[in-house]
């Protein structure tokens, strides 16, 4: 298929999906008289549909400005938003089909239809948003000229105005206008998010800092409050381009605070603190300020559920696969790499309300103090800490790395990370058990299947480097198939071999080069993202 006829078809489903979308929230109006649980519903799959239409309609009017691989992604998405929305339809039909006309009887099982409906629509609301984000990288003024047009919602005129306000007022062109301002690229002025990132240092309690267990992360109060903050911290030494640096944290610290953390697998970045040494003539530090999920209760690193925590059902597993691969996803669309994707940088919220005691709770990634952005060149100083390195791409490992660093390390990085959470078997071991990262003496697992000196820098550090790889590909292939089964396999496998040669879902890192970084996030999208929303347990 050519090009234009990708877009053109592209464009086409589009149209399909709307008037999919469209004539099922009507269907619902029917029931606008029904009890007021139903009413709730209806309006919350309505606020739903109302930004879904909006996202379509703007991809219908830049699907010109998208390369191939790009439209052939949406075209896939599309393709499964109208199977969820046909479903949807059926299912409101068959409830309506027995004795015609709106019976209170059947309130509750429209309740449940709508339900239904929510679900599939938040699930692939959180597949088609990554994919949509990308968008914002296009280098082209076209993306900039739709952004300021304000949206028109056309399914909602059966609906009072208070409503239709409610539903129309939180476009999800705005916060794309701020983050499209935020990545850098040459805006005007008035595009650029109008947001003060820069906190005082003395806003917050530094005294009652608290290290979060197995993490390098501190949850420290707001001076005078009971107010808790997440800390990310970025120690100013002297191998560090600390001007470079403080400008990349601004400039992460902006992005984060644009991204629904509820899709992104990211909390909301608070602001940015920059803290000098005890002189107050040099800076000491620089401090990445994130808010905590409402309603949730002290976190836990993955790490600390690795070692102390009983086994969870596949399912919550699974949820926190799905919420890793999101935040991967978003870190790379802001125009970074992470360099630090492993157990101690991401925190598991248990929610207070929890109805399921087997729930973990939602998982997001920190740990942002090795972050660079996509553009420049990355220092290759490393560390000989193995359980670290045991998160790394083998090339990138030991003192001095051998490559720079490049999307695809990350990706390898999340496999590690998707393999130890498939197993749910901790691959460090920490002798204290303390949590105390300072001095903590640390081992590989039994079920790594690894010695210390499997991690030695040495001269044949290379060849032990490799070997690390294909113990960690071996362990994906034999052990997590009955625990997890084929199609996660598939996906921890994909990431772990990313940058082998011939490897046929993300290529040769030379193949997968453009001008706005699309193609690695395209690939990324189809190939592990989408791979692990197919999988139903």
């Amino acid at each position: 298929m050519s090009a234009v006829d990708l877009v053109t078809t592209a464009i086409g489903t589009a149209n399909l999906c709307l008037q999919h979308g469209q004539k099922l929230m009507k269907a619902y109006q029917d029931f606008k008289s029904a009890d007021k649980q139903v009413n709730e519903k209806i309006l919350h799959v309505q606020s739903i549909w109302a930004r879904t239409e909006i996202q379509i309609e703007f991809v219908k009017q830049v699907a010109g400005a998208l390369n191939r691989e790009h439209c052939r992604i949406h075209l896939q998405i599309f393709d499964i938003l109208i199977s969820k929305l046909s479903r949807a339809a059926t299912k409101l039909e068959a409830v309506l089909k027995e004795n015609y006309g709106v019976k209170k009887w059947k309130f509750p099982f429209v309740r449940d239809a709508i339900d239904e409906a929510i679900l599939d629509l938040d699930q692939w609301q959180r597949i088609f948003d990554p994919t949509w984000y990308l968008i914002l990288l296009i280098g082209d003024e076209l993306i900039d000229k739709k952004l300021s047009i304000p949206p028109s919602i056309s399914h909602i005129s059966t609906i009072d105005s208070s409503q239709t306000e409610m539903l129309s007022g939180d476009s999800p062109l705005v916060p794309a206008q701020r983050f499209r301002g935020s990545l850098g690229a040459e805006r005007e002025k008035e595009s650029r998010p109008k947001i003060s990132i820069n906190l005082s240092e003395s806003g917050l309690d530094w005294g009652n800092a608290a290290q979060v267990k197995y993490s390098s992360i501190y949850l420290i109060p707001r001076a005078a409050s009971k107010k808790k903050f997440a800390v990310d911290t970025i120690i100013c030494d002297q191998s560090l381009d600390i001007t470079s640096a403080r400008a990349d944290a601004e400039s992460l610290a902006k992005k984060l605070a644009q991204l629904d953390r509820r899709t992104a697998g990211l909390l909301n970045c608070f602001g940015f603190i920059k803290r000098k040494d005890a002189e107050g003539r040099k800076l000491a530090s620089l401090h990445l300020v994130f808010s905590l999920p409402a309603e949730a209760s002290e976190p836990k690193s993955l790490r600390h559920h690795f070692l102390h925590s009983k086994d969870f059902s596949l399912t919550t597993i699974l949820t926190v696969a799905r919420q890793l691969v999101s935040a991967v996803s978003y870190v790379h669309t802001c125009g970074w790499v992470h360099k630090n994707i492993r157990p101690e940088t991401i925190l598991v919220f248990p929610q207070q309300k929890a109805a399921d005691a087997c729930a973990l709770g939602p998982a997001y990634l920190l740990g942002f103090n090795s972050f660079r952005s996509v553009n420049f060149r990355t220092m290759r100083a490393g560390d000989d800490e193995w359980d670290r390195n045991l998160y790394r791409y083998p090339s990138r490992q030991g003192l001095l790395a051998q490559e720079d660093y490049i999307m695809q390390h990350d990706v390898y990085s999340l496999g590690v990370c998707l393999l130890e959470l498939g197993l749910w078997e901790s691959f460090v071991c920490c002798e204290s058990g303390t949590g105390d990262q300072r001095g903590e003496k640390k081992r590989p697992s039994a079920s790594l299947g690894l010695e210390l000196d499997s991690f030695q820098s040495q001269e044949e550090g290379s060849v032990l480097s490799a070997k690390i790889k294909a113990r960690l590909v071996d362990l994906a292939r034999t052990k997590l198939p009955s625990r997890m089964g084929d199609k996660y396999t598939s996906v921890v496998v994909t990431c772990l071999t990313c940058l082998d040669p011939g490897n046929k879902d993300f290529g040769d890192d030379e193949d997968m080069r453009d001008d706005d970084g699309i193609l690695v996030g395209v690939r990324f999208i189809e190939k592990v993202l989408l791979k692990l929303e197919e999988i139903a347990l």
